[in-house]
């Protein structure tokens, strides 16, 4: 897009704020429930930051049950509501994770804090990420307030949910459907048609909605660091299990692999703030004991993963969302070990990944530790290149999907259909 054209798209929106007189033209309410790991925030963020950048004068409020929301840097313009945060036990069920009383009081307490948020907050759009109607839907009421005040409504479907079997479970409520049939002004699916497609693998609990639109991987724009980030003249592999919740096995996986040949790299393992520290610290000392000595480093945290990507020549990861859009980004060979519990999500990404020819992946919930040195050291031969028709564009998609739905309703007038966010994949 030049320059021209973004000065006009910007130019269009001051206008109206003119028109407008208010303090923000334009407020989104992003809820997040985040029970586990550190994605669903990041990629609100990645919303609220490009949202932000685009419509001049407009105002972002992250509602989110993320423990680790104090880690990362906040987008201009964007507040920060951190409602009780809910994890899951070893049965995948949900639990309280420092909130005093029962998982229902917690509930009725984020329920009330949600609403009371919107209530305050008078958003003119508001855009759910991965739950219908929140975290057992605790996000019903809010979405039943703003129905009625006719505050426009978008749902962000992550490319993937789970298997059929228990979304079609899942979606067979009152509420659910109520959400999806008449709640929702639009539903964007943040992933490719080409690659899952709800449509066909959800039928039918989205044959009766409004509009639906698949917007491509949500992925920010990269911002290189000056600097090196990571030392040494070896080859080197990034490890890293996102929150870390749920990586000690993978991780230890990976250490005990190190074993089984002659590594001729170094290895650079983010546990992830959410492992338990008895159990990083477990890790730590087994790879100070590795050969040679120095070769395998262990971090907690790093809130720049996208640049260490650039930096490394092959990746060991979960397969997460935001970590498979950014290894598509920085088109370094991966390997993937998914989970397959207590969602399929990771499961079916990754192998739809390797269909692709996108990554190579080990399914197996017990990884062998030979054949994950030997998925390294494939990676580690191959070459950095683009992964071919990755849509990796999301984020402007969004946008322009959000200009459009303001336009049919009459919020905004007159702003050019070609003009482009500022957002590019590269």
């Amino acid at each position: 897009m030049s320059g021209h054209q973004n000065s006009r798209y910007r130019t269009s929106f001051s206008a109206e704020l003119e028109k407008d007189g208010s303090e923000y033209f334009l407020k989104v309410l992003l809820y997040s429930h985040d029970s586990v790991g550190l994605g669903h925030l990041r990629r609100n963020l990645a919303i609220a930051r490009e949202i932000t950048s685009t419509f001049l004068n407009s105002k972002v409020l992250i509602l989110t049950g993320s423990s680790c929301d104090k880690r990362f840097k906040l987008p201009k313009n964007t507040d920060l509501i951190n409602i009780p945060s809910i994890s899951k036990n070893d049965e995948g069920g949900y639990v309280t994770r420092n909130f005093s009383g029962a998982l229902q009081d917690t509930l009725e307490f984020r329920s009330k804090m949600i609403l009371e948020a919107f209530q305050l907050f008078e958003p003119g759009l508001i855009i759910m990420d991965h739950q219908l109607t929140g975290l057992l839907g605790e996000a019903l009421p809010m979405l039943q307030a703003a129905k009625q005040k006719g505050v426009q409504t978008i749902f962000g479907l992550r490319d993937i949910k789970d298997n059929p079997e228990v979304v079609r479970r899942t979606w067979s409520t009152e509420s659910s459907r109520w959400a999806l049939n008449e709640c929702y002004d639009r539903v964007c699916v943040y992933g490719m048609q080409s690659v899952f497609d709800p449509l066909v693998e959800y039928a039918p609990f989205l044959d009766q909605v409004k509009q639906i639109d698949f917007t491509g991987y949500i992925v920010p724009g990269l911002k290189k660091p000056a600097q090196n980030l990571l030392s040494g003249k070896r080859k080197k592999v990034l490890v890293t299990f996102g929150g870390g919740g749920d990586g000690a096995q993978r991780a230890e996986k990976y250490l005990l692999s190190l074993t089984t040949g002659a590594a001729h790299w170094d290895s650079h393992i983010i546990t992830g703030p959410l492992m338990a520290a008895d159990t990083r610290r477990r890790i730590q000392n087994r790879a100070k004991k590795l050969q040679p000595l120095g070769s395998v480093r262990v971090y907690r945290f790093h809130r720049n993963i996208p640049a260490l990507l650039q930096q490394v020549d092959a990746v060991v990861s979960m397969a997460g969302y935001n970590s498979c859009v950014e290894i598509l980004q920085s088109s370094v060979p991966a390997v993937l070990l998914p989970r397959s519990f207590p969602r399929k999500e990771q499961l079916i990404r990754a192998t739809r990944f390797a269909q692709l020819g996108w990554a190579t992946v080990i399914p197996s919930t017990d990884p062998d530790p030979q054949e994950l040195f030997s998925a390294v050291e494939f990676a580690l031969s191959s070459p950095r290149k683009p992964r071919s028709g990755a849509d990796l564009n999301g984020l402007s998609a969004l946008c322009r999907i959000i200009v459009e739905q303001l336009q049919t309703v009459g919020v905004v007038e007159n702003v050019p259909q070609s003009a482009q966010p500022l957002s590019r994949a590269l």
